[in-house]
């Protein structure tokens, strides 16, 4: 049954479906690093079979939010990038440069407008 998106969003509501945007970031973040982690690195094969669990249960977070696919997808398209650049910051240690922050600003900027825009 396809669930329609709400004409107007509440503060609860876009608390929630937005978590679930950082939370989906995370887990498809976390699981393709260890991935990367195995072969890149030559790391042992439980880091990739956990990483495929983490991607697995990725794939099953962005059903939880109350619009159609393709809408889930392009917004959370936008909150990846700007979670993939902060994973970068914390967990590589790359400070982001001026062009990243303006690619994250636009796209999240993008991502918000696809999602929570009334209609």
């Amino acid at each position: 049954m396809e669930s329609t998106p709400p004409t107007e969003y509440s503060i609860t509501l876009i608390l929630s479906t937005f978590g679930l945007f950082v939370v989906a970031a995370l887990l498809e973040i976390g699981g393709g690093y260890l991935v990367w982690k195995w072969l890149r690195e030559k790391k042992t094969i439980v880091l990739a079979i956990v990483g495929g669990i983490i991607l697995f249960i990725y794939g099953i977070i962005p059903t939880l939010q109350p619009s159609n696919f393709g809408r889930v997808y392009a917004a959370y398209g936008g909150i990846f990038v700007v979670m993939a650049i902060i994973w970068g910051l914390i967990i590589d240690k790359k400070r982001p440069d001026r062009y990243e922050i303006i690619g994250g600003t636009v796209v999240l900027i993008g991502a918000l407008i696809i999602f929570y825009a009334p209609r």
